[in-house]
């Protein structure tokens, strides 16, 4: 093996290694986010706080904690309150 095959295969071997070194960091992460968004959730359904405390808690924004309990099926503290101008208007 001459100098250039040695310094080519040393340079794949250590991209191989990066990339699962990688692969297992992104794991790890995905791992995180779904226990953590679990988290979420049970705190939102026990109402043990609400989702403005959450967030202050969380590296995620409001609405994507917002998004988080939707998609759990988590009703909101409140009903909303403004009614849409197009539902209030009289049909004419």
């Amino acid at each position: 093996m001459t100098a250039t095959e040695k310094k080519q295969q040393a340079a794949r071997d250590r991209l191989s290694e990066l990339g699962a070194d990688y692969e297992a960091a992104e794991a790890q992460l995905e791992a995180a986010r779904i226990a953590l968004n679990e988290g979420i959730v049970d705190v939102l359904k026990a109402r043990t706080l609400g989702p403005s405390e959450v967030t202050r808690l969380v590296p995620y924004e409001r609405q994507h904690v917002g998004r988080i309990s939707k998609a759990a099926g988590i009703p909101p503290l409140r009903e909303r309150t403004v009614v849409s101008a197009k539902k209030a208007q009289p049909d004419a």
